[in-house]
């Protein structure tokens, strides 16, 4: 028997609800993928936050076996320098080397006495999660540097310095860019930042 498809009837009706069906079983598919990408990028960033970290901590460790500028000598030649490169999510506040500026955790870095961690970066995100990498080697101790006027990077000094402000170096959001340091002499043998915060 021989069917016409313009007058065939029959499964008409079929057509829209397996379309239902379908349409309903791609939007599930999609849903999962979504919930399965919005896991996935928090892990994807916070594994490129300890490749950043890993590549900065041998930078800095080897910065420490090189030569150091005496601060108090005005002419004297340049310390061993390194640069090291970050690009963190924008959910990550700041970095602290060396230094904890927020140990109360309250996102505000200038109501507290800072928590001198030398081999120490501590980031936090803007949920209040906060993150420590342990720089394992010799001590480094940061120190903030300020640029002279004449055009040398020093030592910044406060004269309030019961919140250890002059000690460490923050780099608030967004932590994204070169960073340069340069190994000095003053009063013991800092990592100096040549980057204004």
């Amino acid at each position: 028997m021989k069917r016409d498809i313009f007058t065939d009837k029959e499964g008409i009706d079929t057509i829209p609800l397996k379309m239902i069906v379908y349409v309903v079983i791609t939007a599930c598919f999609l849903v999962l993928v979504s919930i399965a990408w919005n896991g996935i990028i928090p892990l994807k960033e916070g594994y490129e936050i300890e490749q950043q970290l890993s590549k900065a901590s041998n930078e800095l460790l080897s910065l420490q076996k090189g030569k150091a500028r005496d601060v108090s000598v005005p002419f004297s030649t340049e310390g061993s320098m390194c640069s090291i490169e970050l690009n963190f999510p924008r959910e990550i506040t700041y970095a602290g080397f060396g230094v904890d500026p927020d140990p109360d955790n309250d996102g505000n870095i200038t109501n507290s006495v800072w928590s001198i961690e030398n081999n120490t970066i501590t980031y936090r995100y803007d949920n209040g999660v906060k993150k420590k990498w342990i720089i394992d080697g010799q001590q480094i101790n940061f120190c903030q540097g300020i640029l002279s006027d004449k055009g040398k990077w020093l030592p910044k000094k406060t004269s309030d310095s019961s919140n250890n402000i002059d000690i460490g170096i923050v780099i608030q959001k967004p932590v994204s860019g070169t960073y340069v340091f340069e190994l000095v002499r003053y009063n013991g043998t800092y990592t100096l930042s040549h980057f204004p915060v």
